[in-house]
């Protein structure tokens, strides 16, 4: 089971790769380039194993609390997270697989952006809302 604490630093992880590939889809020569596919990989995987972790751990617990404003939380927590994973996942395959003629480089900064906005928005929730009530109703 994880903790909060190591939640947060998953959370810390994935907001670094965010700022490090932000930077790198205004390099169109880059997509194809097998050390950044990797750390593309690198965040799918991260970013993937945090919302598995969560569900596994946080989502069971509130879920299943007897104050339905914090189920319904839940619900729209693991909800939001379906759709994250659905989009990130036809993303991600995008990344590597790009060529020049297949996509237009401001359609795919595009993409990447709203991407990355999503998941940065979902961190800032799990951190100002989530933990917190994590933090309140469930910590001994």
């Amino acid at each position: 089971m994880y903790t909060l604490d190591e939640l947060k630093k998953q959370n810390t992880e994935i907001t670094e790769l965010i700022d490090v590939l932000t930077a790198l889809i205004e390099h169109q020569n880059l997509r194809g380039n097998p050390y950044v596919c990797d750390l593309v990989a690198k965040f799918n995987e991260k970013v993937w194993m945090h919302m598995v972790f969560e569900d596994n751990t946080i989502y069971s617990e509130l879920a299943r609390h007897h104050n339905p404003d914090i189920s319904n939380i839940a619900k729209n927590f693991h909800d939001s997270a379906r759709e994250i994973k659905k989009d990130f996942s036809s993303y991600v395959k995008l990344w590597c697989k790009v060529s020049e003629g297949q996509a237009n480089k401001d359609s795919f900064t595009e993409e990447s952006v709203r991407i990355f906005s999503l998941i940065r928005e979902r961190i800032r929730f799990e951190l100002e809302e989530i933990f917190p009530m994590v933090e309140k109703h469930f910590d001994s």
